[in-house]
């Protein structure tokens, strides 16, 4: 069977594939290392101790550095959602969200297992486990805050939030129960805010435009000018005719 040839004899190259071009838009590579990178920083300076302001009498405090750099792995994954053709990609269609679940579940998940792996080799089990369950809660407001403000400024709640769990989070002789990221590995409210925290970020990542559409009536149904049903476009927006 002969190949198709174009008006000047050449066989045309064939087009790439969806997924190909969807990766050429995103930064994968960049991502991985920089998780890579964060990681031999965790095990070469996770145990050292930085100085941080508190709102305790003493006015300072000492974190292990891994407290922090497990924030910035946290986020690495959602701010790889961006995209070159972010503008284009406002209206996403099904399979580009299908796409980009994929991308998002791969890179998170990889992004995690690079980080704690490294991480490993010289923090303690107990520590490990909290900042894996602080990944969790980092990971969630990142969601949050990308949904909201775009996947460029992914890292602003987490950052905020960080602010605050740091500096009120210290009791002086304690940590308060909504200080995920220090609380001791067993501790259940801690466990149960930050998998409420990344519940919150996923609800937030899925509700896009054509869900928040579907899920909230139009504003004629809402006012009782319309009954239930009607107004509706076959394509399945609401719109009010």
């Amino acid at each position: 069977m002969r190949s198709a040839t174009t008006a000047s004899g050449t066989t045309p190259r064939p087009s790439p594939s969806p997924v190909r071009l969807f990766l050429a838009a995103r930064p994968a590579r960049s991502t991985l290392a920089a998780a890579v990178i964060i990681g031999v920083l965790t095990a070469w300076l996770g145990t050292s101790l930085a100085p941080v302001p508190t709102a305790v009498d003493a006015g300072q405090a000492t974190v292990p550095v891994w407290r922090l750099l497990a924030l910035g792995a946290a986020v690495l994954p959602v701010l790889a959602l961006h995209s070159q053709l972010a503008d284009l990609e406002v209206v996403a269609t099904r399979r580009l969200r299908r796409l980009q679940r994929g991308y998002l579940a791969g890179m998170g998940s990889t992004c995690a297992l690079i980080y704690l792996g490294l991480s490993a080799t010289t923090l303690s089990v107990t520590a490990l486990a909290v900042a894996a369950r602080a990944w969790i809660a980092w990971f969630g407001l990142a969601l949050l805050s990308g949904a909201v403000l775009g996947w460029r400024l992914a890292w602003v709640l987490p950052a905020i939030a960080a602010v605050i769990v740091i500096y009120w989070g210290y009791m002086g002789d304690g940590y308060a129960w909504w200080e995920f990221s220090a609380r001791p590995h067993d501790d259940l409210l801690s466990l149960i805010l930050s998998v409420g925290l990344l519940a919150v970020g996923v609800a937030a990542y899925s509700a896009t435009p054509w869900r928040r559409r579907r899920w909230s009536p139009s504003r004629s149904q809402r006012r009782g000018l319309l009954p239930p049903g009607r107004g509706r476009s076959l394509t399945g927006f609401d719109r009010v005719r």
